[in-house]
């Protein structure tokens, strides 16, 4: 038998493939990995089938109400999760038809209030976190109860609602405004972020003559993109899907409609049982429209989603970690 030279070189020996060229056996248990148990392999089963349990529960009514948008509302029996006489009726209805212009003008208001809500909102919360984010901040202790104090505990509706209603702001965008501009929880986020910023890059910018404004917006915020990122999709978020500051503060009169923002004006449609009775097609089709409402609204926060996902992964575990 032909003894093989110990001192030779791995490429030298006959049959030897490198690692990037040898074939892996699917089924061959890895060395290296700690062998579970049974017990180990029955809790992990039983978490997959409970998440396939709760992803069923919540997608199969979200695909049959949005089939519903897309489906003749004399077939709505016969829809389960895929619509079964598409048309696009409902939407023209909606975005073009007799309820457009009620519809484009709620809309416009959601999008001058978000607008306005993310920007003052985060821009204040950032502004309000830095100087508390500095271990030489006068007064830091008891400027943070302060905020956690007002995040924990409201006055109440009734006050605010006299409060707008003595500024004059009964029916109007800016009472919805106001009410939402403060997110202390936000504050926090910015606040843990800034401390992890190291404080040899802001004395360096000093150095080089940046005053404090232009140190804040020029040097912090730059390097701040993703939790102000994901500060901002939140805010849209939840500035877009809330009703409950217009549901106090606007009623129904011609002042409070022009006021409405989108997620009130479906609020109010979903409401309303009444509907044209001398429009058969509109009698027929009310859930339909309905339908295609809500799936509109949400269109713009589906598509605006794949372009910040990237700063969410990396500001929404600001907090978890500390040190």
């Amino acid at each position: 038998m032909k003894k093989t030279d110990k001192t030779a070189a791995p490429e030298a020996v006959a049959g030897y493939l490198p690692p990037a060229k040898r074939r892996r056996n699917p089924f061959r248990r890895n060395p290296n990995k700690i062998k579970e148990s049974v017990l180990d392999r029955c809790l992990a089963v039983l978490n997959i089938v409970i998440l396939l349990f709760f992803v069923v529960l919540v997608c199969f009514p979200l695909l049959n109400y949005f089939s519903l948008a897309f489906n003749n509302g004399n077939f709505n029996l016969d829809v389960v999760i895929y619509p079964v006489r598409p048309t696009l009726k409902a939407f023209e209805y909606v975005l073009a038809g007799d309820g457009a212009k009620n519809f484009w003008r709620a809309f416009g208001n959601s999008v001058v209030i978000t607008l306005i809500v993310t920007v003052g909102s985060n821009l204040v919360e950032a502004m309000a976190a830095y100087p508390l984010s500095k271990k030489d901040c006068p007064f830091k202790s008891g400027i943070m109860m302060f905020f956690i104090i007002t995040m924990l505990f409201s006055a109440g509706i009734i006050p605010i609602y006299l409060l707008m209603s003595a500024l004059g702001l009964l029916n109007t965008i800016w009472s919805i405004i106001f009410i939402s501009i403060s997110n202390v929880t936000h504050l926090l986020y910015f606040k843990t972020f800034f401390e992890g910023i190291p404080s040899d890059i802001e004395e360096a910018a000093k150095l080089d003559g940046a005053s404090d404004i232009q140190l804040f917006f020029r040097i912090i915020i730059p390097m701040s993109l993703p939790i102000l990122g994901s500060c901002c999709f939140f805010t849209i978020v939840g500035t877009w899907n809330s009703y409950g500051s217009a549901l106090l503060f606007i009623n129904q009169s011609d002042a409070g409609k022009a006021a409405q923002p989108l997620a009130y004006y479906i609020y109010l449609m979903l409401q309303d049982s009444s509907f044209d009775k001398n429009n058969p097609w509109l009698a027929a089709n009310i859930q339909n429209v309905e339908a295609a409402a809500m799936l509109a609204s949400i269109l713009p926060i589906l598509l605006m989603y794949p372009y910040v996902v990237r700063y969410i992964r990396g500001g929404i575990q600001i907090g978890s970690v500390k040190g």
